[in-house]
């Protein structure tokens, strides 16, 4: 009996390793700890639509944002309660508001340019818009994990409009478990190999 208990406990354990509520952002599915929640570092002046710089960035309500007019900004954004992976298609989806425009997008050295599109919602009262990003283009390993994406924001044309980042979502995201589940799993995998000793000594 007290084997069935401790294999029920590892089998939760190991459920809530691999379990992944969904949100759908804009038509685009998104595991629940799929969104950017980390700014570490900004550079340019930003205008927001209420709160600070890295609330509206690292909310997950797509009607919040902010935008800069500051030639050259950007966004280094983080994601610390998963691992961003390189997978088939397209691997992150950054969202804008307003009129569509481009971002650029960083890793390392190398830097490109994606357009968004709308994507037939609103958020905020604006339309919607999405830039689809694969980091192939980048030439990073299939099944590369990255932590860390450098956003710019494009302007189109002097005076022209720049995109309202408003949410960044990876496509590919496998969940960082909780040390607390770790620690279940590990206590559980322990009792039973004691109650395993204890069957052969008897």
């Amino acid at each position: 009996m007290k084997i069935k208990r401790v294999l029920t406990a590892i089998a939760l354990a190991a459920s809530a390793l691999g379990a992944s509520a969904t949100t759908t952002v804009g038509g685009i599915s998104f595991a629940d700890n799929a969104f950017a929640d980390a700014l570490y570092y900004s550079f340019g002046s930003y205008t927001t639509s209420g709160g600070t710089l890295a609330q509206v960035l690292t909310d997950t309500n797509p009607g919040t944002y902010a935008y800069s007019r500051t030639p050259g900004a950007s966004l280094l954004l983080g994601f610390t309660d998963n691992n961003v992976f390189n997978g088939a298609g397209a691997d992150l989806a950054v969202f804008e508001l307003g009129i569509a425009d481009s971002v650029k997008v960083s890793f390392g050295a190398q830097t490109l340019s994606f357009q968004t599109v709308a994507t037939g919602y609103t958020a905020g009262g604006y339309a919607l818009n999405v830039a689809l990003v694969d980091f192939s283009a980048f030439g990073i390993a299939n099944g590369a994990n990255l932590q860390y994406q450098s956003i710019g924001l494009d302007t189109v044309a002097p005076g022209g409009t720049v995109p309202s980042i408003s949410l960044v979502g990876a496509l590919h995201v496998a969940a960082v478990p909780e040390p607390e589940t770790y620690a279940m799993l590990l206590a559980g995998l322990g009792a039973i190999g004691a109650l395993v000793r204890r069957r052969k000594r008897a």
